[in-house]
């Protein structure tokens, strides 16, 4: 049986351990609003405008991410326990949560993470939809957690234990030794690397052979004539261009967001491996605790009583900073590039119907044991299998949500 003990890999203080989160928190949330980067969004342009870039940016990310931390382990840099020890108890509830989470968060107008970095940038749905999810986590931790609890602990269509049972490299090869993981990672990540590149070339020369049915037309003309240039002139526009994105006058785009979020969670990978949860993690937890916390100042006490809420963390720990930080980041990148406003939807059926998305996100990450980043992209990292089922689930959910709206909303 493999071993399920954390080695940490670098002899480090919890004040660095600390420090280290919080950054990467920083570098999350300003990245991400830079590049307006949306799981939900990425996903919805699928079935709205046909459009497959920025969900084949993610399946990139997810390569990326897979193929990072699968060679660290594979070439001894960090022990294979410390990539599938936080492995989760795969089950139905994976699969119904992440339908109810992407049906959630598509209604609300942002999955977990752009909902952090636009409420950090002023936008007022946002703010409900957080405040949804709060409500959503209580009502899962009262009326959905011990059900499910009960049939995790009875493997009632669900494994009864997660870690090495879950990591791709032990299933397939029954080992997880590093010629294992190395196979393993180069089939996850590359089919993911070159169908999200596929899928980017595939959206441009579609709408590049659509707007040549329009050159006539002035705005295909213009687009056309500035992309015939010279040497020179390419050499000029890429320095301007990255001049302007060090100042902050133009937002990052999906790729070059895509690459630092990868790099991102890899440093915490590395330098949180053995001390804690060391992958990205964001608001699926936290944001029920802060509902915990704000009741306590009315002396409720639900981590005495209430199911969930009686095993959930502490508030001081990394995870709960790095949301802190990725609020900070993301605020911080909104304010000095001049895009922070307060923004209220001018039609207010929208704040109503961001907070009962908000709601059902709250009761969606909770079952599922995790969120967009929390669960599906770090589990392409963990080489498990838990993220394959929240990625269908929430291609489901997102596309029933875009049906519920055309008709009734």
């Amino acid at each position: 049986m493999p071993s399920m003990v954390l080695q940490p890999v670098l002899q480090e203080s919890w004040a660095l351990i600390y420090g280290l989160f919080a950054l990467s928190g920083f570098i999350l949330g300003w990245a991400a609003q830079r590049g307006n980067y949306c799981f939900v969004n990425a996903m919805t342009s699928i079935f709205t405008a046909k459009s497959y870039e920025r969900f084949g940016a993610l399946l990139i990310l997810f390569g990326l991410s897979a193929l990072g931390s699968g060679l660290l382990v594979a070439f001894g840099v960090i022990p294979a326990f410390d990539q599938y020890y936080y492995n989760y108890f795969a089950g139905w509830y994976i699969l119904i949560g992440s339908i109810i989470f992407g049906f959630g968060a598509a209604l609300a107008g942002g999955c977990n993470l752009s909902m952090l970095y636009r409420a950090a940038s002023g936008y007022v749905q946002n703010w409900i939809e957080l405040f949804g999810m709060m409500i959503g986590t209580y009502v899962f931790a009262i009326g959905i957690w011990p059900f499910q609890l009960y049939t995790m602990a009875n493997g009632i269509l669900s494994t009864t234990n997660g870690g090495y049972v879950e990591y791709l490299p032990y299933i397939i090869f029954h080992s997880i030794s590093n010629m294992s993981v190395y196979i393993t990672t180069l089939v996850v990540s590359l089919p993911l690397i070159f169908i999200g590149i596929y899928l980017q070339q595939y959206t441009k020369r579609k709408w590049a052979i659509s707007s040549s049915l329009r050159i006539n037309l002035p705005a295909a003309r213009a687009y056309y004539n500035q992309n015939i240039s010279t040497s020179g002139e390419e050499k000029v526009s890429l320095t301007k261009e990255i001049k302007d994105l060090i100042l902050l006058r133009k937002p990052y785009g999906t790729n070059l967001t895509t690459i630092i979020l990868a790099l991102d969670l890899l440093l915490v990978f590395i330098f949180g491996a053995g001390y804690t949860f060391n992958y990205l993690v964001i608001t699926s937890s936290d944001g029920g605790r802060f509902f915990e916390y704000l009741l306590m100042l009315g002396n409720v006490k639900l981590f005495l009583n209430t199911p969930w809420f009686n095993d959930s963390l502490p508030i001081v720990d990394p995870s709960t900073l790095m949301v802190i930080m990725l609020c900070i980041g993301a605020f911080s990148a909104s304010y000095l590039s001049g895009d922070f406003k307060i923004r209220i939807p001018r039609n207010k059926s929208r704040l109503l119907i961001g907070f009962g998305g908000g709601m059902l996100v709250g009761i969606g990450v909770r079952m599922a044991l995790g969120c967009n980043v929390g669960l599906m992209w770090t589990n392409f990292a963990q080489l498990g299998y838990d993220g394959i089922i929240f990625l269908f689930g929430m291609l489901l959910g997102v596309y029933l949500a875009i049906k519920v709206q055309e008709r009734w909303l």
